[in-house]
């Protein structure tokens, strides 16, 4: 980075400088993409005829809606809230940066010495590792301290510890997502609330970004904890083009957040996409992400009989597999690569060496991953 910027290295933080960006590598002849955990089915020629006319609508000569009044009233009545209470984001990534950069402030002060000055630290998120990758990217981006929490070996929530670095470090916001990725793991729900009960001056959120997967959510006690934020997007029940997540909290929260969103951050296309999809196709929606659960459990029970493969229990779209053998798991990941297949390569040292993570495919897709795993072992 040096040689690249010269002098503006040196304004570059250094946690920034030491990162990669986020890439997602694709093969020229791309046959199965197993590597997003989207909802890998297209939508039907004729909802894609009523989308096309409804998009057609759209008055690209004006900005977008600043406050997305249509899309706010339909989630506001489907969910059973308040439109007040929702904020929205250019998928839940956005909604992850609008938290850190609220609740920014710097950490309460140390005390020390009779004259009891003072020595105020970088606010600091916590959130377990692994999981998922942009809450580290937005704090190092927001100048904020990311407090990483190791889980256990089997990918579990290690409670205690997460209680213990909450007392040590006084974060702002913790991050538990609900199911994990790239575990697939789904941890206790009710954690997430008895912290919300115990730490009042922090953020508790709740990302269900898989909640069409796994069937659960805290959402239902979000009126007894004014610090819980649950956070939703649509970018895995098939609408991963639209980018729009949201986030359901307080009043009070909401509208600390609106004051560092955007004016126009979701546009007028994504909008009355939205909207289409959630009210035309919702039903669609719905019975696919019904069948990738039901593919999930058969795919499961395939991998796990292939030789040296275990595999971890999931309730989101995703599978992740431990390979036996010293790069073994890179060496899978090359050779499906190279028959047009992609999934997510973890092989590197740390908790998740030797591990690949499939998403759950359309049954084709799924018989071409099988086949192809079978020929490579």
């Amino acid at each position: 980075m040096s040689a690249d910027l010269g002098p503006l290295a040196d304004r570059v933080p250094e946690a920034l400088r030491a990162g990669a960006a986020y890439h997602v590598p694709q093969p020229p002849n791309l046959r199965a993409k197993l590597d997003a955990n989207e909802l890998p089915f297209a939508l039907p020629a004729e909802l894609r005829t009523r989308l096309g006319q409804a998009l057609a609508e759209v008055a690209l000569e004006r900005y977008p809606d600043p406050n997305a009044r249509d899309l706010r009233a339909l989630l506001a009545s489907q969910l059973g809230v308040s439109g007040e209470q929702i904020v929205f984001g250019n998928g839940s990534d956005e909604t992850i940066a609008f938290l850190i950069a609220a609740f920014s402030a710097p950490r309460a002060s140390t005390q020390f010495g009779a004259a009891r000055m003072h020595r105020e630290r970088p606010a600091a998120v916590l959130y377990p590792v692994p999981s998922f990758v942009y809450y580290r990217i937005a704090a190092i981006a927001h100048g904020v301290e990311p407090i990483e929490v190791p889980l256990t070996s089997r990918y579990e929530l290690d409670e205690g510890e997460i209680e213990r670095a909450i007392e040590t470090h006084k974060p702002s916001v913790v991050f538990l997502a609900l199911p994990n990725n790239p575990t697939g793991t789904l941890w206790r729900m009710d954690f997430a609330l008895e912290l919300a009960a115990r730490h009042r001056d922090t953020v508790i959120v709740s990302d269900e970004a898989y909640l069409a997967y796994s069937g659960k959510t805290n959402l239902g006690a979000l009126a007894q904890h004014e610090n819980l934020v649950v956070m939703r997007t649509l970018s895995k029940v098939g609408m991963a083009g639209v980018r729009v997540g949201f986030t359901i909290s307080s009043p009070a929260i909401a509208h600390l957040l609106e004051k560092v969103r955007p004016p126009y951050n979701l546009s007028s296309l994504d909008q009355r996409a939205a909207i289409f999809m959630l009210t035309e196709a919702s039903g669609w929606c719905t019975a696919r992400a019904a069948e990738i659960v039901a593919e999930r459990a058969r795919l499961a029970a395939e991998l796990a009989a292939l030789p040296g493969v275990e595999v971890f229990p999931s309730e989101a779209n995703l599978l992740l597999v431990r390979v036996t053998g010293s790069g073994k798991a890179t060496e899978i990941w090359q050779g499906l690569a190279d028959r047009g297949i992609v999934v997510r390569n973890f092989d590197r040292p740390g908790p998740l060496a030797g591990c690949l993570r499939i998403t759950v495919g359309t049954p084709e897709e799924n018989k071409l991953l099988m086949e192809a795993l079978r020929a490579l072992a």
